[in-house]
């Protein structure tokens, strides 16, 4: 079991990483898709027009690559923060989280997941 300030302290890990991993994820994403636009008006002026669509639809694809492996890290590293249930190891989603908070048990299996606190309430 853990204790209260454990599990909020956790829970505060939490929601660090997906907030660090978030905001990674978006500037990248702005950024590169930014420059592809750019690169895009500079090259309709610049280049032939079979070679800004080839040019442009692989950058494009590098694009959506890079921007899917960060999704996936970013999906990986906050699956990897989750908090789980000592009962039934079951990662908890966000609602699983607050009713565990709330109640002090897994709301999938109904185990104690936090020590019951001294004081009354």
């Amino acid at each position: 079991m853990l204790t209260r300030e454990e599990f909020d302290r956790r829970r505060s890990a939490l929601k660090l990483v997906a907030r660090r991993e978030g905001r990674v994820l978006a500037i990248v994403s702005v950024g590169l898709g930014l420059t592809q636009l750019l690169f895009l008006r500079w090259a309709d002026r610049e280049m032939a027009h079979e070679a800004v669509i080839a040019t442009g639809g692989s950058f494009f694809l590098a694009y959506i690559v890079g921007v899917g492996a960060l999704l996936w890290r970013m999906q990986r590293r906050i699956r990897a923060a989750r908090l789980t249930c000592p009962h039934c190891l079951a990662a908890l989603n966000d609602m699983s989280e607050r009713v565990a908070s709330a109640t002090g048990r897994c709301d999938l299996c109904g185990g104690q997941m936090l020590e019951p606190c001294d004081r009354p309430t």
